[in-house]
């Protein structure tokens, strides 16, 4: 009876799964991020973890789009992997290829994240799209002793953005796009623990991670007012992308879950629309300071709109990232 049972359980996901994925693939054809090939023409966009996931399929179709992508990364030779596969795939799709001519794809550097060189090399930078991140793994620390959630998902980009402001501003009308998660609704800043060193939780501590990316942007949105720099944070919905693979799922359970994981999650390419929508839309122009997921603004918990939380978060993660002795 309780082989009957798994099997008959297994039938139902499976149809349901089948229902599932016939009626995504009949709403896929929407683009919601979509635009005219030339839109981005003479934009320059720099990515946080492109060579992989979500941020690999935010950097192909801004190329679509005629972007000048730079890859920022930490490890050149995986960049440099990431950007030799991207720069195949396009050509097969049938594109010229990036870098091919002027008006057609846009052209692929991959560049590490130095932020002296991107400063006196770039004449201009005119969207900067915070992706990197790293989800629920072990407690481990950066190598200038924080958190690692916190420290790669908030305050590594807090130090990125707040280095590239003058290029951002120069370079104005010019874009700011954060990548959250829906998760960031079970995380709280605990002021007195930001590093995790009292107690650990790794589905809490990306929680939080992702809370403060929400409260970064909206206190940078208050700071940037009257610059033309907009800033806006989005989440992207549940992706199938390697972001997860500090997660264990048992050997056994595997076969159901990507069953589960093929039917209801986004690929990375429907993943990237809002990030892609964000960095390149007429419909966002002017628009800052707000939280947007499918490509539609969002309503956020009263937890993400405190000012007085935002600020103090601020001013800590200027400590902490050494902008303020």
């Amino acid at each position: 009876m309780a082989v009957v049972a798994t099997v008959a359980a297994l039938v139902a996901a499976l149809g349901g799964a089948l229902w599932l994925a016939a009626r995504r693939f009949v709403g896929s054809s929407v683009r919601h991020g979509g635009g005219d090939p030339g839109l981005m023409h003479g934009k320059t966009v720099l990515i946080t973890g492109a060579n992989s996931g979500l941020g690999r399929a935010t950097a192909a179709e801004l190329l679509r789009l005629g972007a000048r992508v730079i890859m920022g990364c930490r490890d050149r030779a995986r960049a440099e992997e990431a950007a030799g596969q991207l720069r195949r795939e396009l050509r097969q799709a049938g594109g010229p290829g990036p870098g091919s001519h002027a008006g057609e794809a846009g052209e692929l550097v991959v560049k590490e994240l130095d932020l002296a060189s991107l400063r006196s090399e770039e004449p201009r930078l005119d969207v900067l799209i915070n992706n990197a991140g790293i989800f629920q793994c072990p407690y481990m620390k950066t190598e200038d002793g924080f958190e690692m959630q916190f420290g790669v998902n908030h305050l590594g980009h807090f130090l990125l953005t707040n280095l590239l402001l003058g290029l951002l501003k120069s370079s104005a009308p010019s874009r700011i796009v954060v990548v959250s998660s829906k998760l960031y609704k079970y995380g709280d800043i605990n002021f007195e623990d930001l590093n995790s060193e009292e107690s650990y939780n790794k589905s809490f501590c990306y929680s939080r991670s992702k809370l403060a990316n929400i409260l970064f942007t909206r206190e940078l949105a208050r700071r940037l007012e009257g610059t033309n720099v907009t800033v806006n944070v989005l989440h992207p919905g549940i992706v199938r992308t390697n972001l997860g693979r500090h997660i264990h799922i048992p050997l056994l359970v595997k076969p159901l879950f990507n069953l589960v994981s093929w039917a209801f999650f986004k690929t990375a390419v429907e993943g990237a629309q809002t990030s892609v929508y964000l960095a390149s839309s007429p419909e966002v122009e002017g628009v800052s300071g707000k939280y947007f997921g499918d490509c539609k603004e969002e309503e956020l918990l009263p937890k993400a709109v405190d000012e007085s939380v935002a600020r103090k978060l601020w001013d800590i993660s200027e400590v902490m990232v050494g902008i303020l002795k």
